[in-house]
């Protein structure tokens, strides 16, 4: 049992990364997180959005395990207070998947072909945020619910 945050992209601004770092070190107490990075694809100056999201999406499926519980972090679904987040997080991890993957796009966001793979779809926001700022929000939400199953008095 475990949760992965899966990024497209790379690791970009180091603000970013190291509090990204901070929050996946401080879940990791209670669950096994990590964070993934795939590679992006190359946009040129005349961008093929469909192919771009196509070869985006065949890297994210290759970074899988066949048990892993996928979650995309898309403005698509439902959204959640961080109270049921947190509800649902424990369910799916007590699903017994080898992990809970999250995934956060790159700049042209997901290919709708992983939406069939997936188990949810999660809106961080209604605004629209950068990349590395949803990972950040990502990565506080996830150490916010596992800190709630735990009791940690942060989670309030």
């Amino acid at each position: 049992m475990s949760i992965k945050l899966l990024f497209v992209g790379r690791s970009g601004d180091m603000e970013f990364k190291v509090a990204v770092e901070r929050y996946v070190e401080r879940a990791s107490r209670f669950v096994k997180t990590e964070v993934q990075f795939v590679k992006e694809e190359p946009s040129g100056s005349r961008p093929e959005l469909g192919k771009i999201l196509a070869g985006e999406a065949k890297r994210i499926v290759a970074a899988l395990q066949p048990r892993d519980l996928l979650v995309l972090c898309d403005d698509g679904g439902r959204e959640r207070s961080s109270e049921t987040f947190a509800t649902e997080l424990r369910r799916w991890l007590d699903e017994s998947p080898s992990a809970v993957v999250f995934v956060v796009g790159g700049a042209f966001g997901l290919d709708p072909s992983l939406r069939s793979r997936s188990r949810a779809i999660l809106p961080l926001s209604r605004l629209t945020l950068p990349h590395q700022l949803a990972r950040l929000v990502l990565a506080e939400q996830v150490y916010r619910a596992i800190a709630a199953q735990h009791g940690v008095a942060y989670s309030k």
